[in-house]
């Protein structure tokens, strides 16, 4: 099922638009196909010309120039980006031949370029009158510079005509462009690293279709790709290396570094190659006594393994998740008494369509609460862990299918506070209130600002305006499905409810700390929501400028259209 299905699905709209008909899902498609072409002939610019662009323009055409003159600058080594800030210019009659001109604007920076992508999606519509707002893609490459470009083109359509939807006028709304020169920010090392391991070769390489086809059933195989990855020191040489969770049926891997800074698996003589199912993984010293112990999410509950000092790792403690599966793990001394604890995120009660790889249902959508809780594990030493999540106060708002959380001192009051992301339902923000001896939490999200209402993956603290307090990122998914339909009037009327799938659909949020307890809501201003079907996510200085920057993953399992990734 691609993203957009699930979009609609999730919004309440059938899959199959036969199912039930929405003539603004139709027009979508229609004028979307227009539109693709149109994009299409961006990747043969010698091509382009007023023959090619005439039979997509309706009699009269307007628009305004593509590539906007007013643009601000900001040079970031080695990138510089320039961005449109508006408003937008008023359209004006444009023929087909200055329209082609137009268009090779976009990639005039870039001549004989040797690679060249265009990818356009709409996602506004209106069908009375045609309208759409579609967000065009651009990627172009040569020896010299690299070139990307983001804009949202607002177009108005003639439909009257017999034969295919032309185009009556294109504004663009907004407009960005980084380039670079010859130069690759970053470099694909995943063959020089691992290319020569056998497991990587034997197991790692090969996609997830390749295992669907050859694992038996009872190994709870999971296509769904959302097992994670740990980083640390697994054999106190000082180096960093990776250990890598896999489905039910395969075996997990520790890839150790060398010093040339290759990898090879050593999870068999590290004893960490079961096959069970494994969700996430943390490196922690749990003990104290300065090794990098592992801690790892399975389907029963968490596994704790000591590290003997060099790598070997041996079975410590296992502690049985009652409800249901735990999907990821973080590490903290959130009672400040000197080891780690645990916090162990929860999904989808045990028995329930998640664990059987479909869709969960949980009630209400988006507002739900009827998910596994979460637990706290403290460590009481000696890899003795207690489950002390209503103790603590943690249960608070705790049954809403969690995928991650996040430690962080947020009010700079001396102790850990805590944000959980919840992929169905509002998020937590747990605030820590010590007294003496004893370490409760309260949700303060709703006082706080940071409730966001959308499929939280993940979260992130950084100081994206270096005030001294920490900021908050949170990753979920933006999906033109889910922005065309929940912006139709037809859509949930009456219910009180569309405000909030509109939100659903928008994207990531970053939300600037006020210093008083509260925070802004700065996601749009900044242009951080559209990190597609975003899962993890981290604020890290990527060029060494003394700023935090922010890495989102998305990506998802697709079928028949890649394009939705």
């Amino acid at each position: 099922m691609s993203r957009d299905a699930i979009g609609l699905k999730h919004a309440g709209v059938p899959a199959s638009l036969d199912d039930h008909p929405w003539d603004s899902e139709h027009w979508n498609e229609t004028a979307g196909h227009r539109l693709k072409a149109l994009a299409g002939l961006l990747e043969s610019p010698s091509t382009l010309d007023a023959a090619a662009v005439d039979e997509f323009l309706a009699p009269g055409f307007r628009s305004t120039l593509l590539r906007p003159e007013d643009l601000t600058e900001r040079a970031v080594p080695p990138l510089t980006v320039r961005r449109f800030d508006g408003p937008p210019a008023a359209a004006e009659e444009t023929g087909a031949s200055a329209f082609a001109d137009r268009l090779k604007s976009l990639v005039a920076g870039v001549p004989d370029a040797r690679e060249m992508t265009t990818l356009i999606k709409i996602f506004r519509v209106s069908t009375d009158p045609p309208e759409t707002t579609a967000r065009l893609e651009l990627v172009a490459r040569n020896s010299e510079v690299s070139l990307q470009q983001v804009a949202h083109w607002h177009c108005r359509w003639e439909t009257d005509a017999p034969g295919e939807p032309r185009l009556a006028s294109v504004v663009v709304e907004a407009f960005e462009e980084t380039t670079t020169k010859a130069v690759r920010t970053f470099v694909d090392a995943t063959g020089p690293l691992l290319d020569k391991d056998p497991a990587f070769r034997g197991q790692l390489a090969y996609g997830l279709d390749h295992w669907v086809a050859r694992l038996e059933q009872e190994y709870v195989f999971g296509p769904s790709g959302w097992e994670g990855v740990a980083m640390g020191d697994a054999n106190g040489d000082g180096l960093e290396d990776l250990y890598v969770c896999q489905p039910g049926g395969l075996p997990n891997r520790l890839f150790v570094q060398n010093p040339d800074g290759s990898l090879t698996d050593r999870a068999a003589v590290a004893g960490v190659d079961w096959w069970d199912q494994s969700q996430a993984a943390v490196f922690a010293d749990l003990d104290n006594d300065g090794d990098q112990d592992l801690a790892v999410s399975m389907m029963w509950g968490v596994l704790v393994l000591a590290n003997g000092g060099s790598g070997a790792f041996t079975p410590a403690a296992a502690v049985l998740s009652p409800e249901g599966m735990p999907y990821s793990l973080a590490a903290a001394d959130f009672d400040a008494d000197g080891d780690l604890d645990l916090y162990v995120c929860c999904y989808a009660k045990r028995g329930t369509a998640v664990e059987q790889r479909f869709l969960a249902r949980p009630q209400p959508y988006h507002d739900a609460d009827n998910g596994s809780r979460n637990m706290l594990l403290r460590n009481d030493r000696s890899f003795r862990f207690r489950d002390v999540t209503r103790a603590s106060g943690l249960d608070e708002n705790n049954r809403r299918f969690s995928f991650a959380a996040a430690w962080e001192d947020y009010d700079n009051d001396g102790d850990l506070d805590l944000y959980v992301a919840n992929d169905f339902g509002r998020n937590n923000l747990y605030r820590c209130e010590r007294s003496g001896h004893t370490t409760r939490f309260r949700d303060v999200a709703a006082d706080a600002g940071v409730e966001d209402i959308s499929a939280g993956m993940s979260a992130s603290w950084g100081d994206v305006d270096a005030d001294g307090h920490p900021d908050l990122y949170v990753s979920n998914m933006w999906s033109s499905a889910g922005h065309r339909v929940t912006y139709q009037r037809r859509f949930r009327e009456n219910s009180g409810q569309r405000a909030a799938f509109q939100r659903h659909a928008r994207g990531n949020s970053l939300f600037r700390n006020a210093g008083d307890g509260t925070f802004h809501d700065l996601s749009e201003p900044a242009g951080v929501t559209m990190g597609r079907w975003a899962w993890g996510s981290r604020f890290t200085d990527l060029n060494n400028d003394g700023r935090d920057d922010l890495l989102v993953a998305n990506g998802y399992i697709t079928q028949t259209d890649p394009g939705d990734l």
